[in-house]
């Protein structure tokens, strides 16, 4: 059960930053209100969360 949410949750959130890239490609004038810094750590903060979900039933 715990091992099927984990990838579920992992599932989703792939499919969001899919979203997230495709919206940004089609959309190059938006940006964020605070440095590239901070973006590249969320970004990784994000990627590195994603990969945990789907090691975790592992």
């Amino acid at each position: 059960m715990r091992k099927k949410m984990f990838r579920m949750i992992a599932a989703i959130m792939l499919v969001a930053a899919i979203g997230f890239i495709a919206f940004a490609f089609g959309h190059p004038e938006m940006s964020f209100p605070w440095s590239n810094t901070v973006t590249h750590v969320l970004y990784v903060l994000y990627i590195l969360a994603t990969v945990v979900l789907f090691a975790a039933p592992f």
